[in-house]
């Protein structure tokens, strides 16, 4: 053991025992020839313990065995040193010490030893697992990041392709400059020559300057502080070729946690064919709606010429039966009279039809009547229209109603034929009537096939006809139901009905008792 000049055997002593890191001698076959304090300290064994008493290779573990005995001692043959071998020793207490170790190959008066040096290698070995760690994180973002990048252009190719498709052009502005800049499509919407300038100066120049205003103002309230950052205005472009386009501007500003606007995106789309065709079809519209009020005029006015001959049609008649006819002749009488009262019907309907869609609805004269008695009319007259068939009347409550006589009358008939028309043939008609003194209320009931649910929303629409009526033959042009409706709105009431298998079908109306409740003029 050798020092500097002048150190005694004792201190040298003390440096190899207290030394930073653990000094043992061993043979070549590993058996412990010495060890210091270090050494002995952190293996928790007392120097007698191991020297002359242990192998080296009984302090490591079976890994640490296999290595020394394969790598270590090889090396230690050939090279005569080895360094910074990762070694694990095993603690008196089963812990493992992870250690770093040189050795060297020494002879010594012919006899060969290893003198060994062991370094604990804990701390540096987390900081290689942090490190190792640390480097597979920096993979993994860079990874994220590969992916990401790969994920951005084709979600920039997907946007473009969309874009493409539905004819949208991007332009943004820079919120710290407010300059606009434009995506290079513009230029062709704005039939530029190749080679023109491409500015927000062009495009401010060719919009419209009716137009300028209003896309200004909505810009500046997309970009003020504290909005919601929507954009959305439409305005006219006059191109280069001197053609005017309607362009759709949108976009939305990006804000900070402060609420001030960090960026704007929108997208332009001409919009010229699309406004072009509304128009046309606004102006097909408006057409259409005026063929059909000259239609629905002339409907009035042909129905309201026809009255004239068709009175003096049933004059001739009655005059005719009153001069005295044979039988076979008074049966061609009472067909033309009956013809003649079918086409009265049928003109009164027309009529009213027409002042109902022309007219802003019926007029009704509202007077006090008779309600029961009123009911009790038509429904005779029915059965005399309807031979063979029952039709019953139900009274309940006492008073008089307020309401237009003829109106209602006009309204029970035309519910009981059509009651008599689609209801079951062996089954009654039944017509309540129900006076109280919140107003009065008509039902009309029949039995047999329930009313379709895709009908019922439909019943009081003009033009709107059964299927019954229609595989009868019906003349009926679907205004009964229609002019009923009108009658009840005009006296300020309401109709429901209801159609099921087990109940029947049943129209209700309801009239109030105030006539300051009727909707039409009286």
């Amino acid at each position: 053991m050798t020092g500097s000049p002048g150190e005694s055997e004792e201190v040298l002593r003390a440096r190899y025992e207290c030394a930073a890191c653990g000094l043992l001698s061993t043979s070549p076959n590993g058996a412990i020839l010495r060890a210091n304090q270090t050494f002995c300290r952190w293996v928790g064994y007392e120097p007698h313990e191991l020297v002359g008493a242990r192998h080296l290779q009984d302090l490591l573990t079976m890994g640490s065995r296999i290595f020394h005995q394969t790598h270590w001692m090889p090396l230690l043959q050939i090279q005569g040193s080895v360094a910074e071998l990762q070694i694990e020793l095993v603690h008196r207490d089963g812990r493992v010490l992870h250690t770093l170790v040189n050795a060297q190959r020494r002879v010594l008066d012919g006899e060969a030893c290893h003198e060994v040096a062991v370094f604990l290698a804990a701390d540096r070995r987390k900081y290689e697992r942090e490190l190792l760690l640390a480097r597979r994180r920096a993979e993994e973002l860079l990874e994220r990041e590969r992916a990401a990048q790969d994920a951005l252009r084709v979600a920039r190719a997907r946007l473009r392709l969309a874009l493409d498709s539905a004819h949208l052009l991007v332009w943004e502005v820079d919120v710290a400059t407010g300059a606009p800049t434009y995506d290079p499509g513009v230029r062709d919407l704005l039939r530029l020559p190749r080679g023109a300038a491409m500015s927000a100066e062009v495009y401010r120049a060719s919009m419209h300057p009716d137009d300028r205003a209003a896309e200004e103002a909505a810009l500046r309230a997309a970009l003020a502080a504290g909005g919601d950052g929507v954009y959305a205005v439409e305005y006219r472009l006059i191109g280069h070729d001197g053609v005017e386009r309607v362009v759709s501007s949108s976009g939305r500003a990006v804000y900070d946690d402060a609420g001030r606007p960090t960026g704007f995106s929108g997208v332009l789309q001409d919009v010229t064919h699309w406004r072009l065709a509304e128009a046309a079809l606004r102006s097909q519209e408006l057409e259409a709606r005026a063929r059909a009020v000259l239609a629905e005029q002339l409907i009035g006015i042909v129905s309201h010429d026809l009255r004239t001959p068709l009175q003096a049609v049933a004059l001739g008649a009655s005059l005719l039966t009153a001069a005295g006819v044979t039988a076979a002749q008074a049966r061609t009488v009472a067909r033309i009279t009956a013809a003649a009262d079918r086409a009265n019907r049928l003109i009164a309907d027309l009529l009213d039809f027409t002042q109902a869609r022309l007219g802003g609805g019926l007029r009704v004269a509202r007077s006090e009547v008779d309600l029961h008695g009123l009911v009790a009319d038509v429904v005779e007259e029915l059965k005399l229209a309807w031979p063979g068939r029952v039709v019953e009347h139900h009274r309940r409550g006492d008073g008089v109603g307020h309401a237009d006589p003829d109106r209602i009358a006009q309204t029970v008939t035309n519910l009981g034929n059509n009651a008599l028309t689609y209801g079951a043939a062996d089954r009654p008609v039944t017509v309540t009537s129900t006076v109280s003194p919140r107003g009065f209320s008509i039902e009309v009931h029949n039995d047999g096939p329930v009313i379709p649910d895709e009908l019922l929303p439909h019943l009081f629409e003009a033009m709107r006809r059964g299927e019954q009526q229609v595989k009868l033959g019906s003349r009926s042009v679907g205004l009964g139901l229609f002019i009923v409706h009108q009658i009840v709105t005009a006296h300020g009431g309401q109709i429901t009905v209801r159609s099921t298998p087990t109940e029947g079908t049943t129209f209700a109306l309801s009239v109030p008792s105030s006539p300051e409740t009727a909707h039409a003029t009286e």
